[in-house]
């Protein structure tokens, strides 16, 4: 027996004997919890999207054309050196001069 013995502080109850004790209130400690993780796979498709993309691009390139045109340009012909017989220089038709874009008939 220990003579020293004073009662507890929280209850301040005297003890009976000093054999004794009256039971302590229970404590209650917050749960510890165990967790056991399993994992099973599972197939996830995972879709990756390509687009392609055929581009035209255009591109000016120089290209030469030669346009080619024909003038028909009627000469007064030189006078003759010497004289026609029976009736000297004579000419069937007027002579006319031509020019591009104008009719010729």
């Amino acid at each position: 027996m220990n003579p020293h013995r004073q009662p507890c502080h929280s209850c301040q109850q005297p003890m009976l004997s000093p054999w004794f004790q009256p039971p302590a209130p229970p404590l209650v400690c917050p749960p510890q919890y165990r967790v056991h993780d399993s994992f099973m796979p599972r197939m996830q498709p995972v879709i990756h999207p390509i687009v392609n993309v055929n581009r035209e691009h255009i591109v000016n390139v120089p290209q030469h054309f030669y346009t080619e045109t024909n003038r028909n340009v009627v000469v007064n012909p030189p006078q003759q050196a010497f004289p026609m017989q029976q009736g000297g220089f004579q000419q069937p038709f007027p002579q006319q001069q031509f020019f591009p874009g104008q009719p010729r008939f």
